[in-house]
């Protein structure tokens, strides 16, 4: 059976692995139900998931055209001077879907590794309806899911609101860096689908101890 994706079909622009730049990471994975085989692609069904993954924005960040890389093909961020990427979106050979983005921090004495969660949460939510399609172009057997993981926080705070209303940053628990969120199935309804993520994305307000774990815009 043909890979759904062949490097020869892309001029070798990128060899190597991906490098990003330290900080706190969001990661999200498009992942098909688990056991179950994929049908070929076509060759138009290819060229819509690869137009549908450029269109990704991992945290906000805009990503350049699919180019080869060893685990499938990767649309990763413009690099910087030091060839490190903010964010990216890989394809992978069993056509499930990983993007990632390092988080912006800033200063919020006393904490210097202060980061926003809805630096992710707000463009997952907007792009939820790019994700279906997506998932639909790749034809992944169904239920799809989304697995979601915040990497790297040791010694990083968040900023989230207080009852009262003003926002101030939370430190993550000493120990924790990482946080493994609940599975997201997104075969249900709108509604259900936006309940579930909203309750799977409360989970790291929660585990910093945040007053309110469900953000304003969400």
């Amino acid at each position: 059976m043909r890979e759904p994706f062949s490097a020869g079909e892309l001029p070798l622009l990128y060899d190597g692995g991906v490098v990003m730049p330290p900080g706190p990471q969001w990661r999200c994975r498009l992942l098909p139900a688990p056991g179950v085989a994929g049908h070929p692609l076509s060759a138009a069904q290819r060229q819509h998931a690869l137009a549908l993954l450029q269109q990704l924005r991992p945290a906000g960040i805009p990503l350049a055209p699919p180019v080869p890389h060893p685990a499938g093909l990767c649309c990763h961020a413009a690099a910087d001077a030091d060839g490190r990427v903010q964010a990216y979106a890989l394809l992978r050979a069993d056509r499930s879907v990983e993007m990632v983005a390092v988080l912006p921090t800033g200063c919020w004495p006393p904490h210097a590794h202060a980061w926003w969660p809805g630096v992710y949460e707000i463009p997952l939510l907007q792009q939820i309806t790019l994700l279906l399609p997506l998932a639909g172009a790749l034809a992944l057997p169904t239920p799809c899911s989304l697995q979601m993981t915040l990497l790297a926080l040791q010694g990083s705070a968040l900023i989230a609101k207080r009852q009262q209303g003003s926002e101030r940053a939370y430190p993550l628990p000493a120990g924790v860096d990482r946080i493994e969120l609940p599975v997201v199935r997104l075969d249900g309804g709108d509604a259900e689908r936006k309940r579930a993520l909203i309750q799977a994305l409360d989970q790291v307000r929660r585990c910093a101890g945040a007053d309110t774990a469900t953000a304003f815009y969400l």
